[in-house]
């Protein structure tokens, strides 16, 4: 029996008496969640969620045995989260909407976490996908050289928000300036940058492009110490020597990658369809150095371009590091730290009186 249907402008959902999802209509950019694109004009049980109840917002509150959330509600139903956080809930949010509250990339602002909760926090931010796969990137080369420019220029794939917001003949087969359109994109992902990574300047260009999944981002820098940079081998050493998580026991965190950034050297990497660590079938999700999805790839590496010192490129997958992953990675973190109260409190003490990190705790007007 048929409890709710949730009709879209291209599929729909239908939710039964026992908690299965069906889904119908256009399978384009695999919306349906039956592992292909294909249409189907009658529902068709998502095999993926086969044994996952699916339950209303009120079903939950009233589950005493769930306390932790991931959130990726759309902004305008962004109270959904103020519910869940007000009747107790942990919320690892990927939303936009309050996206500069508490925001965090844990391996970029990894003290915020036992901060925040130390102090009560109860919402927990991941940025736009972009600024996560470019933040860990700038604070690897942040780390090794100072960071003074830098720009940023994203080609940004159709799955997610992409493929619904603009009619197709706009962005399949295309290439769509985001600016002055109804997506804020370039302004988020300058605010969360700035406030994850200290830069003096900061510019942002971004584009909607015909592909499937993985946002490809052009970056270009000026660095501190540019007398420090001889070779191209010194950034992409400065990349593999980024890992500032590695000293968690191993598989504390399930969903972390030894290394946040996939090193590539080969001409013409990294490239979306290639290199976003989408998890194939029959494949392990390490398989590759993407990690499944969960690391970011990096390469294209140059020197000495005009007026910028580095420049790189850079591939997240949108719907794996960018989206859910994020939100993953921060409630193994909270898990793994409510587990150990004394190592919360010395964390949060020690981020107390250094002061590290305190900007990444609100990205300004996101």
């Amino acid at each position: 029996r048929v409890l709710a249907v949730t009709a879209g402008c291209r599929h729909s959902l239908a939710v039964t008496d026992t908690g299965e999802v069906f889904s119908f209509g256009s399978g384009q950019y695999g919306r349906l969640g039956h592992g292909d694109q294909e249409i189907s004009y009658v529902p068709i049980l998502i095999e993926a969620l086969r044994g996952v109840r699916v339950s209303s917002l009120d079903e939950l509150l009233a589950d005493e045995g769930c306390r932790l959330a991931v959130s990726c509600v759309a902004p305008d139903v962004g109270y959904v989260e103020d519910i869940l956080t007000s009747n107790g809930f942990a919320v690892f949010s990927i939303s936009p909407y309050k996206r500069s509250h508490n925001l965090m990339v844990l391996e970029v602002n990894p003290t915020q976490m036992p901060r925040s909760m130390a102090q009560g926090a109860a919402l927990f931010k991941s940025p736009n996908c972009v600024s996560v796969g470019t933040t860990l990137a700038l604070h690897a080369l942040h780390a090794a050289f100072g960071l003074r420019d830098v720009s940023v220029c994203t080609l940004q794939s159709l799955s997610g928000r992409g493929d619904a917001l603009y009619p197709p003949e706009l962005v399949q087969g295309n290439v769509y300036p985001i600016w002055g359109t109804k997506e804020n994109t370039e302004t988020y992902i300058a605010n969360e940058i700035a406030a994850l990574v200290p830069t003096e300047s900061l510019s942002v260009r971004a584009h909607r492009v015909g592909v499937h999944v993985g946002h490809f981002v052009d970056v270009r820098v000026r660095v501190r110490d540019a007398a420090a940079l001889s070779s191209v081998e010194e950034v992409y050493a400065a990349f593999e020597k980024f890992a500032p998580l590695s000293h968690l026991p191993e598989g504390a965190l399930p969903s972390l990658p030894p290394r946040p950034l996939h090193t590539m050297r080969d001409v013409g990497t990294p490239r979306p369809a290639s290199h976003c660590g989408t998890p194939k079938p029959g494949r392990p999700p390490a398989a590759r150095g993407e990690w499944g999805g969960m690391a970011v790839s990096v390469g294209n590496v140059k020197l000495a371009d005009g007026a910028w010192d580095i420049c790189f490129s850079l591939v997240v997958n949108n719907m794996v590091r960018g989206a859910y992953g994020a939100a993953l990675l921060m409630a193994e973190y909270h898990q793994y730290l409510s587990a150990r109260p004394d190592e919360l409190l010395r964390l949060a003490r020690g981020a107390e009186a250094s002061g590290a990190e305190a900007p990444g705790a609100e990205a300004p007007g996101a």
